[in-house]
């Protein structure tokens, strides 16, 4: 029905330009064909044509985005916000809430904890474009929640072509300047470690227990074998560099069939600088101490490579299989200093200096085969589909060797802090220390969509139906060894810098000892070394999305979903399948409807209704405590954690004016019952959990509006003036979270080893990492006759809550920022070769990173401009 009202729109213009001929030039002779020229209006707009309400990204309007990651376009889009750099929130809902595919696919994570998917490793260039769907439809997974990112991938190539680019660039932070490094491998700017970070092969051959077991003077030399790189230097940092080419190629064969070749390859190499105010603090609800004034200094190098394959088979018209592989690669090298003074309480300060040296290789793996086929089924059903793939992927994050110490001054002189010296100091590493870390998720995922269309009377209807399977497995480990020097070392050997400390004549000596703290850790304070999880999911669905008047569309679906959850911990004395197995079935039915209702021409109203579930994730349901090694902070699971469920309304007024104009103006929200929350365990170290609060609700307000601008139509300024394009988008939302329900204290909050949960600074609050305005505005413009692109694009994030407070300790907050980018191209003709040059600033306002608590500066650092100069040539 929508394709007759297409033609219809066609017709009537057609006739039009018809009654318009006659009257000018008369009805053409007898016999002969008179031409006519059908000027109607057709948008190919996804947004405006699904039966959901969504936005979509396209690979133009990605172009014209200086954002060079995924993550970074997808901030532009209505209601989305980026966080830390990586991760998405849809309509402030975090990433626990929102779910990230690739071509409709699940995707593996190396996040820990979470199945969220860091977007700054997803390069722009293998991209075809961005959906963004903020309505449930049956056909995805029922952990949507928030919303759904599918990021889909390159197509198979009508032509044949070979590009290749390279951008130079830097930080007005940072290039040039000078930064902070240490001894590494000879593979580090390719983003892979030579063994230099790796465990000494005499030390991985043992487990923890059998380490301990060994007495002096063999224990000295097993501490003696590790690297000893334990200083950093200073050195001038050097400009950013890109490099990147694809390759495109298409067969066609005699038979009719097609194969095409899309090949990409991307490495980057950056540096940033931040120089951080940082300070503590402790709240005690009569008066506030300072723990903590820091200057911190970080150097972080980032080597991102990515490479991309798709190879698709073109049967013939109704058939088609596509073999797609992906791999993302991130690697960051980091080094950060914090010199400044440090208390246990706020009273007596202490001059100490902190240094972490940490290498953490990011990696995400996936390779799809999918098939798409039309077909018939007698003379009822025409243009039947049936989609189906295979999924294969896996994520890896490995940090081997990160290393922290700590000096401090005493009398004057600098001394090295281990587990004897029993400072009066608050965020300082106890003792020196190096940890390795890895984690490996891996998934497996097969299915098949079906769509039967056909008439219903006079109804089109497209009945939908389709099955998946999808399991993920996750592996991590964790070794820590501790440093300390012992108790027949001299006093000069606390003073010697960590290069002398730690040289063979010490080691030789005794004066200094080692202990692989993980087995121990795991038997004393239940902080376990090794986790295997794993996520078993059954869904099917159908559906039914039928257009019942020329204007009226709806659609309806409901999804099964049988989960299982499990979880382990173990370590120390504690057996793999022993005392921390847990085990948890779910079972949900999920419906969801839409209804969209063009009222008058080019203009329609969306209604949505779905219910959706947001599961315990991986180890959030094992009783057993965790280290996390993104933040080195310890996560304890909770036995009682249940799965929160959600109910989603939504209503959208969409109006399609002009050429290629729209404006909308959406209301949505969202009630959700048990909602997972993160808390502290009361408990000497800082333990966090997981639990279920009493409630939570969430609503707001979306505005987008695209218009076209005709300066040469308006004002006579020339055709060029023609071309100038202005997007913009404004969210307000709110949010409110229960924790607890009427007479309710955190006493009563159910956590496994009946701990109890630690109190909190406010009942009722906003849900975190919710702002209350996002905002976007961007200037394009596009003269394909000069070849000149750019934009001008201006992104507002909100204040939100960064970390939720505890006791009489305030939340920490994120403040408001804004932040400018441009963004201009130039593409030319030179020696037979099609070139394009691109110039980018970003941030160029430069407004600071601040989070506050109480009003009083948590950590603030200024970001930096970043600029880069790029060339392609199109060979």
């Amino acid at each position: 029905m929508i394709r007759k009202m297409i033609w219809a729109t066609a017709g009537f213009f057609a006739m039009a330009n018809s009654a318009g001929a006659e009257e000018s030039t008369g009805i053409a002779p007898p016999g002969v064909m008179e031409e006519v020229i059908v000027l109607g209006k057709f948008i190919p707009d996804e947004k405006r044509t699904t039966s959901e309400i969504s936005n979509v990204l396209d690979e133009e309007a990605l172009g014209l985005l200086a954002d060079s990651s995924v993550g970074d376009a997808l901030a532009r889009v209505t209601g989305l916000s980026l966080v830390g750099g990586k991760y998405v929130y849809v309509r402030g809902l975090g990433e626990r809430y929102s779910s990230t595919l690739l071509d409709g696919s699940r995707i593996s994570s190396p996040v820990p904890f979470q199945k969220t998917v860091p977007l700054d490793i997803v390069p722009k260039s293998i991209v075809r474009n961005l959906l963004v769907q903020k309505t449930y439809s049956a056909q995805y997974p029922g952990d949507f929640s928030g919303g759904v990112v599918d990021i889909r991938t390159r197509a198979t190539p009508e032509e044949n072509f070979f590009d290749v680019s390279f951008t130079l660039g830097g930080n007005s932070e940072t290039t040039g300047g000078d930064g902070l490094k240490y001894s590494g491998g000879s593979d580090d700017n390719w983003g892979f470690d030579d063994g230099t970070r790796h465990i000494p092969e005499n030390i991985a051959l043992l487990s923890s227990e059998n380490f301990e077991d060994i007495d002096f003077p063999e224990d000295r030399a097993l501490g003696a074998s590790f690297f000893n790189n334990w200083d950093i230097r200073e050195f001038e940092i050097k400009p950013d560099f890109a490099g990147d080419a694809e390759l495109g190629y298409r067969f066609d064969l005699d038979n009719g069939m097609s194969i095409g070749v899309l090949a990409a390859g991307k490495y980057d190499n950056s540096y940033r600088q931040y120089d951080t105010e940082y300070a503590r603090y402790n709240f005690t609800g009569a008066a506030v101490n300072q723990l903590n004034d820091y200057a911190r200094e970080s150097t972080r190098q980032t080597v991102t490579m990515s490479g991309f394959l798709n190879v698709g088979f073109e049967l013939n018209n109704d058939n088609a299989i596509t073999i797609t592989h992906v791999l993302l690669r991130q690697t960051d090298d980091e080094i950060q200093q914090d010199r400044g003074v440090s208390s246990e309480f706020g009273f007596s300060f202490t001059p100490v200096e902190n240094i972490l040296m940490q290498w953490t290789e990011n990696e995400i793996r996936s390779t799809s085969i999918k098939g798409e086929h039309y077909f018939n089924i007698g003379d009822t059903v025409n243009g039947a589909l049936i989609n189906w793939r295979y999924v294969d992927g896996s994520g890896l994050r490995e940090s081997p060797d990160t290393r922290t110490y700590t000096y401090f001054e005493e009398n004057g002189v600098e001394n090295v802090s281990d587990s004897f010296t029993q400072l009066d100091a608050k965020n300082i590493y106890i003792a020196p220390e190096r940890q390795f870390q890895k984690l490996k998720d891996e998934i497996d995922e097969y299915g098949f969509d079906l769509e039967l269309p056909f008439l219903l009377g006079d109804i089109d209807v497209v009945l939908k139906a389709g099955y998946a399977e999808y399991e993920r497995t996750r592996t991590t480990e964790d070794r820590l060894f501790r440093f300390d020097v012992t108790n027949t070392a001299p006093d000069f050997v606390r003073l010697q810098t960590p290069r002398q400390l730690f040289g063979l004549d010490n080691w030789g000596a005794g004066y200094l000892d080692v202990d692989d703290f993980s087995g121990r850790a795991a038997d004393s304070s239940d902080i376990f070394p090794f986790a295997e999880s794993s996520e078993e999911t059954s869904g099917y669905y159908v559906g039914v999305d039928a257009q019942v008047t020329d204007r009226i569309r709806v659609q309806a679906g409901v999804r099964k979903e049988d989960t299982t959850l499990k979880a382990d911990a173990f370590g120390g004395s504690t057996l793999p399948g022993s005392d921390n197995q847990v085990s948890e079935d779910y079972d949900d039915t999920l419906p969801s409807g839409s209804l969209t209702f063009e009222f008058v021409n080019d203009m329609q109203l969306r209604l949505a209704y779905s219910e959706t579930v947001n599961r315990p994730s991986l180890l959030e349901i094992t009783g057993s405590t965790i280290r996390n090694p993104e933040d080195a902070q310890l996560y304890r699971g909770n036995v009682f954690l249940q799965p929160a469920e959600l109910t989603n309304y939504d209503l959208r007024w969409e109006w399609y004016f002009g050429e290629a104009d729209s404006v909308s103006v959406g209301v949505f929200a969202k009630e959700f019952d048990e909602p997972i929350e993160l808390g502290r365990i009361e408990a000497e170290n800082e333990i966090f959990t997981w639990y279920n609060a009493e409630e939570a609700d969430l609503e707001g307000v979306e505005l987008e509006f695209r218009k076209d601008l005709f300066f040469d139509r308006w004002f006579n300024w020339g055709p060029d003036w023609d071309l100038f394009t202005l997007s913009a988008n404004v969210s307000f939302i709110d949010s409110e979270v229960t924790l607890f329900g009427p007479g309710e204290t955190a006493a009563n909050v159910p956590l496994t080893g009946n701990r109890g949960l630690d109190e909190v600074f406010e009942n009722e609050r906003q849900l975190t990492g919710q702002s209350d305005l996002l905002g976007n505005l961007i200037l394009s413009y596009s003269n394909y006759e000069t070849g000149i692109e750019g934009s001008l694009a201006y992104n507002y994030t909100g204040e939100r809550i960064a970390l939720v407070g505890a006791v009489n300790a305030p939340d920490v907050l994120e403040e408001a920022r804004g932040k400018l980018d441009f963004l201009l191209k130039y593409q030319f003709v030179m020696w037979q070769t099609d070139l394009e040059l691109e110039f980018k600033l970003q941030n160029l306002l430069d407004e600071e990173i601040e989070w506050t608590q109480g009003g009083r500066v948590y950590e603030r650092y200024r970001p930096g401009v970043s600029y880069s100069l790029g060339v392609k040539m199109s060979l």
